[in-house]
């Protein structure tokens, strides 16, 4: 006889979270809506999480541990816990993160009143400054917003819904990659926003999402940003061949360019060692085209100033490639400008 199908499936990567998975998995468990399945997918953590999330999935029998035998990042984490959900739609959760009182009765009210849509994106409240964030994008097509430089989705996985036939499609055609730096977001949005079209906000406050508690916050030391550059140049590749596989012909520049910003914003300046700055803004065009560079030093002052001053080019030799390509040219460009 088939089992009843639930009404949620909620997944759950965790690694190395013994510190936040009680908190996180007593906020479903104790949710007044019931129709449920929780998948944890253990990325082979190596403090207590898998004793934890095994001894919840003993005592309930809606809970479903999947044990990664190695590290395989988020992304794959994702994949094997949208492989065996059973339920009609889908959500993502962050191991550090909680859901609100009564989240699934609000989330499963409005599905059933509002039947025709296949992917629903909440508001959240951030923890602990208390501040609140509404969905805000509401243009037509998710999918081509990407690419453009207007506002665009937020390409967050964890504050939406999904129709489940629809995202077990989306992630079939995924490559099956390990993404490091906690990137792999943007590439699933994308492909996912592809499938799905019929798309609604909901003006309700769903998920407590948890800032500063090392699963969601970003690195600023050397070593971890240059694994970051890396992991992007990996998610420019894996968007360009879905974009292939799919014949869409669109440019990756407006992409690139919002990356390149939240790089330099985020992990470069903020770096305290003026010779690791240094080295990284030099090996910048290993990772983008030198037209990005140039087109965000030129629309960004401050950071073109800080630039030559950290860098202090006096001479532009064939060593410093950075200065070699943009510098030279676009003072040049600066000063006709100004002329």
């Amino acid at each position: 006889m088939e089992q009843n199908i639930p009404f949620f499936s909620i997944i759950i990567p965790a690694y190395n979270l013994e510190n936040y998975m009680h908190h996180t998995i007593d906020s479903i468990i104790n949710q007044k809506y019931q129709d449920f399945e929780l998948i944890i997918v253990d990325d082979c953590s190596i403090d207590n999480t898998l004793n934890i999330i095994t001894g919840y999935e003993e005592k309930y029998n809606n809970i479903t541990v999947i044990k990664h035998s190695e590290n395989q990042t988020q992304h794959i984490a994702r994949m094997n816990g949208v492989n065996i959900a059973r339920g009609k739609y889908i959500l993502f959760l962050d191991g550090d993160d909680s859901y609100t009182e009564d989240a699934f009765t609000t989330l499963s009210d409005i599905i059933i009143n509002n039947p025709e849509y296949d992917f629903y994106e909440f508001g959240y409240i951030e923890k602990p400054s208390c501040k609140t964030v509404f969905p805000f994008y509401s243009g037509k097509d998710r999918f081509l917003a990407y690419f453009t430089k207007d506002d665009y989705p937020l390409q967050t996985m964890w504050n939406k819904v999904y129709e489940s036939n629809k995202l077990k499609k989306s992630f079939s055609v995924m490559e099956k990659v390990i993404i490091k730096q906690g990137v792999e977001d943007i590439y699933e949005s994308i492909v996912i926003a592809y499938f799905f079209k019929k798309t609604i906000n909901i003006k309700e406050i769903i998920v407590n999402y948890t800032i500063g508690s090392g699963v969601s916050t970003t690195y600023k030391d050397y070593n971890k940003t240059l694994e970051y550059l890396t992991s992007i140049k990996k998610i420019i590749s894996l968007i360009q061949n879905f974009l292939e596989k799919t014949n869409q012909n669109i440019s990756l520049d407006n992409i690139n360019y919002r990356f390149l910003s939240f790089t330099i914003y985020w992990y470069i300046n903020p770096q305290r060692n003026i010779e690791e700055k240094k080295k990284l803004f030099l090996q910048l065009p290993d990772f983008f085209d030198p037209k990005i560079i140039m087109e965000y030093l030129f629309n960004h002052e401050e950071s073109y100033n800080e630039l030559r001053k950290n860098l202090n080019f006096i001479t532009f030799s064939k060593d410093y490639r950075l200065g070699n390509k943009l510098l030279c040219p676009l003072r040049k460009i600066k000063q006709l400008l100004k002329c």
